[in-house]
């Protein structure tokens, strides 16, 4: 019985199929007492690994704070572990290097500690990853303001040849957006878009566009660095108007005119007798005066008054020197007033299909305006007032109505006040 059992196994391990297993075996021990118990801590580096700053974002945003730098940094990882696990590991792409931001409690500068984890979840159990160096980092809260764009021309940027004027500047954007961090938003007051010397502004006549870079100015207008903050827009178009001038006449339009009086008779003076406006010259060249604004010699007139008048600037008409009134005064050196009452009433212009009768047969204390010999020789019988039923307002009753009262000896005198008779009017056919 010995023998053959010593047979048997004589005959098995003479077998091919059972010697390749064996030495398969032996080959996987080897392999696991090399990397196991001859080389347990192995260690590797990557240079030139990139630092993700965007990562764990979280950590500061849900402080209200924001990243206002983003320094690029690169740096060198160092991995410790098996030789196998290590292995595993073929390039920077396999893991992230990011601040660690457990520090951060509010805004502030910050050098931060770097933090490595490998994209493979199981190798970060058996892999000591470490990153050299550390980052610095700012933290704002981060707002927006818009501010509007200023033109600032500095002295002998612009000039315009003779017969000419600089009429504006406007900036295109006329806002910018700026952003940034609390702190240095605070200290930007105005963002100018200056126009500095250039060749092409000088002895203009037409306008320029000229594009300018912006500036952010502090309250004491001195140009505020910007760090960390940024404009939705740098560069700006400042458009140069340069309109024309124009010296024109001014012209006093006289309202409520009696008829038969001559207003050339009137000795009057402006305090300014002509004026000096810029315009586009198609709008200038259609101008022979200007005119101020009516003047209503029946209602307004007085002896030694003056008067306020607004200048009316046709649209696209400026004044060069901002004149927006002037005074008109009378020479009424030889005038003189006269009372008298009025019984010659006249009515014209009656409608066909209307009987109108005057119930007024006199206009008393009418103000008769005009030189004092004329009015010394004036009778009341050369005064008369004329009704005009043109303008008769309804068709039976009664109805208070203009009169016009007219001097007709005589065109250098006329009635002040207003005046009125009444009518009784009655359609043709209709009553007794």
């Amino acid at each position: 019985m010995k023998k053959n059992n010593k047979d048997n196994n004589k005959s098995l391990l003479d077998s091919r199929n059972v010697r390749i297993l064996l030495s398969v075996l032996i080959a996987v021990v080897i392999w696991m007492i090399v990397t196991l118990a001859i080389n347990p801590g192995s260690s590797t580096y990557f240079s030139g690994v990139p630092v993700d700053f965007g990562y764990d974002s979280d950590a500061y945003a849900k402080l209200g704070l924001d990243m206002v730098n983003s320094p690029e940094a690169k740096v060198k990882v160092t991995l410790k572990g098996d030789g196998g696990d290590l292995a595993a590991v073929e390039n920077a792409g396999d893991m992230i290097v990011y601040p660690d931001f457990s520090s951060v409690k509010g805004a502030g500068e910050y050098e931060l500690p770097l933090k490595v984890r490998l994209k493979s979840s199981q190798l970060n159990n058996l892999i000591e990853a470490t990153a050299d160096g550390k980052v610095t980092v700012v933290f704002d809260t981060v707002e927006e303001k818009t501010f509007d764009v200023e033109v600032e021309v500095q002295n002998g940027s612009i000039s315009v040849a003779e017969g000419y004027v600089l009429h504006g500047t406007t900036a295109k954007p006329g806002k910018v957006t700026v952003s940034g961090p609390q702190g240095e938003l605070d200290k930007i007051a105005r963002i100018v878009a200056p126009l500095g010397y250039s060749d092409g502004l000088q002895d203009l006549t037409e306008s320029k566009l000229a594009t300018v870079e912006l500036e952010a100015r502090s309250a004491d207008n001195e140009p505020v660095a910007l760090q960390y903050v940024s404009m939705d827009n740098t560069l700006a178009d400042v458009n140069i108007s340069v309109y024309q001038t124009l010296t024109l006449p001014l012209k006093v339009n006289f309202i409520n005119v009696p008829s038969g009086f001559d207003v050339n008779t009137l000795d009057y003076t402006l305090s300014q007798q002509h004026m000096t406006v810029t315009g586009r010259p198609s709008v200038l060249n259609a101008l022979t005066e200007l005119a101020v604004s009516d003047f209503d010699l029946a209602n307004s007139f007085a002896l030694d008054k003056a008067y306020q008048l607004n200048v009316e600037l046709p649209d696209g008409v400026e004044s060069v020197d901002n004149i927006t009134t002037v005074t008109l005064t009378f020479n009424t050196e030889g005038l003189a007033t006269k009372t008298v009452n009025v019984s010659n009433l006249r009515l014209i212009n009656q409608p066909a299909n209307m009987q109108i009768k005057l119930n007024t047969n006199r206009l008393n204390n009418v103000v008769l305006v005009g030189p004092k010999e004329e009015l010394e020789k004036l009778s009341a019988s050369a005064v008369s007032a004329v009704i005009d039923a043109g303008s008769v307002q309804i068709t039976e009753g009664t109805e208070n109505m203009a009169a016009e009262v007219r001097v007709p000896s005589s065109s250098s005198i006329f009635a002040v006040g207003s005046y009125s008779a009444e009518c009784s009017i009655q359609v043709s056919g209709a009553g007794g």
